[in-house]
């Protein structure tokens, strides 16, 4: 191990340091602050979900209300220091990161042990830039309103992102011109046969083109984290395709880990860790997400792991055998495109699929199990509590 695990001070915390506050930067966060002393860097002050693009691009009040939330509403941060930032460099020897914070300022932190959660960029939806409340909310209702005035959309990639969007979008706007390009003759690859052949079957019926076997070029990265309209060109030669709005879902995910060294890194520039999700190599170092090299389908953002990182980390610093593994089903599972004016259809890692009434889902699913249970309480409004250089 290039560091070492080593007991704090009687009667000191440790300092676990997290990078990232996502959906699984904020569970793991609030989890560890009953045992530790938590540092977290997001460079967003609210969790800005990458779920349910669909629906955020038609639902929005809706979404709004169940995947963009201020931090400082999670009961479970109340003991974590939040700081708006991102981290620039880290060394792993001296335990240090090197941050910059949304004002321009820089800060270094000392941590104990780091926690690696610092997520892709995908499409226009997912990135690491270093944005205010007030530019989040402008952001958002530009994307709203681009997609209200295109009548034609073409959504690219077959994953559960393109369909939720291509879906959701013609239900929404059954009169605009929805079209869905993928580079599989199949849709969402990695599910079960079941699953892909229920949602082909839906988005048709929707009224939905679907184009498989379509592998769009794409000329930069910088074409397809913008909503714009434009021609579709393919790599096979098929005929192009001119569209008033492109939505680029075609998975080309940027794994965040510019401030890491390199040998943490996959060839793809993901974090290598084993299946206790400790990062190979570095006793003191976990990562988990969507930018842990965990599996092939990267699933540790979902599957319950940050209890495993949790309980591992929390082992490692008691100097116990890290006592949980990270098992990855072999299929992705869970919603495909995401609550709907009938309810919700979850869909299982063998391809069963359950329908959940709306009323269940509105009334239980989300305030009493997500919110309530998973996330351990989410307060209806709260001062932002977020700071630079507390």
């Amino acid at each position: 191990m290039k560091d070492a695990p080593a007991s704090p001070a009687s009667g000191a915390l440790p300092t676990v340091l997290v990078l990232g506050m996502g959906d699984t930067g904020i569970l793991t966060a609030g989890r560890l602050s009953r045992h530790c002393r938590v540092i977290a860097v997001t460079t967003k002050p609210l969790l800005v979900s990458g779920q349910e693009l669909g629906l955020r691009l038609t639902g929005h009040a809706q979404w709004r209300r169940d995947y963009l939330t201020s931090l400082d509403r999670y009961r479970r941060l109340s003991r974590v220091e939040i700081i708006h930032g991102k981290a620039i460099r880290v060394d792993p020897v001296a335990r240090t990161a090197a941050l910059e914070l949304a004002g321009g300022e820089h800060r270094s932190l000392h941590w104990d042990y780091l926690v690696i959660a610092s997520g892709v960029s995908n499409g226009f939806w997912r990135d690491d830039r270093l944005e205010t409340h007030q530019l989040i909310e402008s952001r958002l209702n530009a994307q709203i309103e681009a997609v209200t005035a295109a009548s034609s959309v073409a959504v690219v990639g077959g994953g559960p992102s393109g369909v939720s969007a291509a879906y959701n979008l013609k239900r929404a706007y059954p009169n605009k011109e929805i079209t869905l390009f993928f580079s599989a003759h199949e849709l969402l690859p990695g599910y079960p046969k079941n699953t892909q052949h229920h949602h082909q079957k839906l988005l048709a019926r929707q009224g939905v083109v679907l184009h498989g076997g379509h592998r769009a070029i794409v000329s930069s990265d910088a074409v397809t984290s913008r909503l714009q309209g434009g021609r579709l060109e393919f790599e096979a030669g098929q005929p192009s395709f001119q569209a008033e709005l492109i939505i680029w879902a075609a998975g080309r995910l940027k794994p965040h880990t510019d401030f890491l060294p390199k040998d943490m890194l996959d060839a793809a520039g993901f974090v290598r860790t084993d299946a206790h999700l400790n990062v190979e190599g570095y006793a003191r170092i976990f990562a988990i997400g969507d930018v842990a090299a965990t599996d092939p389908l990267r699933c540790s953002a979902r599957n319950w792991a940050y209890k495993v990182l949790c309980r591992n980390l929390r082992a490692r610093v008691t100097e116990r055998p890290m006592p949980a593994r990270f098992n990855p089903p072999s299929h992705r599972w869970g919603s495909i495109v995401g609550p709907q004016p009938t309810g919700l259809r979850l869909h299982g890692p063998t391809g069963k699929s359950h329908a959940l009434p709306r009323w269940l889902v509105h009334w239980l699913l989300y305030p009493l199990v997500v919110r309530g249970f998973i996330y351990g309480g989410v307060r209806s409004s709260r001062k932002m509590l977020v700071t630079q250089d507390s």
